[in-house]
């Protein structure tokens, strides 16, 4: 069935010197310009036009073939008149900003498309769209199939044995942690996080009473011997710390776990979840050793960073409070992409691709310590998908990324991983490359522009 083409841009008619039909023509030029009307869209009937302004057919068919004979239409027999095309374009509008040509991005991102299960995703979103939308809003703690499903993925991966926990479903890694953060009522100097972290994470600690309490890392992961008494939580990586690859050592988690018995403090635990890490299965896991006290908090970094769906895992007795807090907030991620993921991790998608990602950043590792050993020191080679390069003679990262950014390739200093302020001296000469987005074609063409930019800095 056809129906009617409405007007969507206004068309205002005063008495006046200009012609009617000059007055339509230069209002709807003016809006093909400005790109209300995109190429392509119709317009109303000249009909239709002129009883809509109260004006004769022939003075719109007079406007219409002005707006041609200027470029800005064209007629098609039978189908009416069209916004033409490259003469239609937009020329008051600015273009949006453009990287330069041949821009290498070496910035740290989550998995790249090379491995990504095309086919599963498909496959899980089609099955997924078999059952109608229901009339109402997901459950406030998440689809009890993704929640089954995480379980169960956690299980293979992790082994993690859930009785006593629940499974909350969230909008992902940094928005879990706020929610927990939230409520377990903490803010500010009661929450000490990693330094160097990400930025993300440390935006995630709600605000009030100061800052967080900066944990240092080192070899064997966090330090808490300076954390203050008033502390009640610490939010750790103990698998993968990013972006300096460290894992919490077997003392360090014993330690930590003493503390939050000692001091009825929380463990938040950061999952590793793009990859498996084969250093960090043999040691005890934070939630076997503290019990209720330990919290994780996690996404699907295997399948994307910016997927915008996570989740954590808490005590039961939490689960309440997690409840109200996600409903006052804007709920929960759609039907559609829970029902999907759950799809994907029941039948073993995302499993498979952890191990694929694996095996890919131990070869791409390769690449990167052979192009960039020769042009500084570098260090964190156990992260997920990132290295850090310390610069030669004090050069300093932030001016170093900046440089580089105006010879075509983009990396992050690692200043941007800690609190503004006085850095380290180490940190000052940091960039954080990352490499596991990138097909191995990229990143050896990034990895050359890099090696061969980087001595003209100095």
């Amino acid at each position: 069935m056809r129906y009617p083409v409405t007007l969507t841009i206004p068309i205002e008619l005063a008495p006046g010197p200009a012609p009617l039909y000059e007055q339509i023509a230069s209002q709807v030029g003016t809006a093909i310009e400005e790109g209300r009307l995109a190429t392509g869209a119709v317009l109303p009937s000249t009909r239709s036009l002129g009883v809509l302004l109260g004006v004769s057919r022939g003075v719109v068919a007079t406007a219409y073939d002005l707006l041609a004979a200027r470029g800005y239409l064209q007629g098609r027999a039978g189908s009416g008149s069209f916004v033409a095309g490259p003469a239609a374009a937009p020329r008051r509008a600015t273009a949006p900003a453009s990287p330069p040509a041949g821009l290498v991005d070496l910035r740290p991102g989550g998995p790249g498309p090379d491995l990504f299960p095309v086919r599963d995703w498909r496959a899980a979103w089609r099955r997924a769209s078999f059952a109608p939308p229901p009339a109402h809003p997901p459950p406030a703690l998440g689809l009890p199939e993704l929640r089954r499903a995480i379980a169960g993925q956690l299980r293979v991966t992790r082994g993690m044995a859930l009785a006593g926990s629940e499974v909350v479903v969230t909008a992902g890694t940094a928005a879990g942690l706020r929610l927990v953060l939230d409520a377990l009522g903490l803010a500010g100097s009661e929450v000490a996080i990693e330094e160097p972290g990400p930025r993300a994470l440390r935006q995630a600690v709600p605000a009030g009473s100061g800052e967080p309490v900066a944990l240092p890392v080192d070899a064997d992961g966090a330090r808490i011997g300076s954390v203050p008494p008033d502390c009640r939580a610490l939010v750790l990586s103990p698998d993968a710390h990013e972006p300096l690859g460290c894992v919490l050592s077997a003392d360090r988690r014993r330690q930590v776990a003493g503390w939050a018995a000692a001091t009825g403090g929380r463990l938040v635990e950061v999952a590793c979840d793009a990859v498996f890490r084969p250093q960090a299965c043999r040691l005890p896991a934070l939630s076997g050793l503290a019990g209720a006290a330990a919290v994780t908090v996690g996404g699907f970094g295997a399948l994307a960073s910016g997927l915008g769906l996570g989740y954590v895992v808490v005590p039961a007795g939490l689960t309440g409070r997690l409840r109200r807090l996600i409903a006052d907030r804007a709920g929960q991620p759609a039907h559609l992409l829970q029902r999907a993921v759950a799809e994907l991790l029941a039948r073993g998608t995302v499993t498979r691709l952890m191990h694929r990602l694996g095996q890919a950043h131990r070869a791409k590792r390769r690449l990167v310590e052979a192009a960039l050993r020769p042009v500084g020191r570098l260090a964190g080679l156990g992260a997920v998908g990132t290295v850090v390069l310390y610069l030669p003679g004090g050069q300093e990262g932030g001016y170093a990324a900046r440089a580089l950014r105006d010879r075509g390739v983009r990396v992050r200093a690692l200043a941007d991983y800690h609190v503004p302020g006085e850095l380290p001296a180490p940190a000052r000469s940091g960039l954080v490359v990352g490499y596991g987005h990138l097909p191995d074609p990229a990143l050896r063409a990034g990895l050359a522009a890099l090696a061969r930019e980087l001595p003209g800095l100095a």
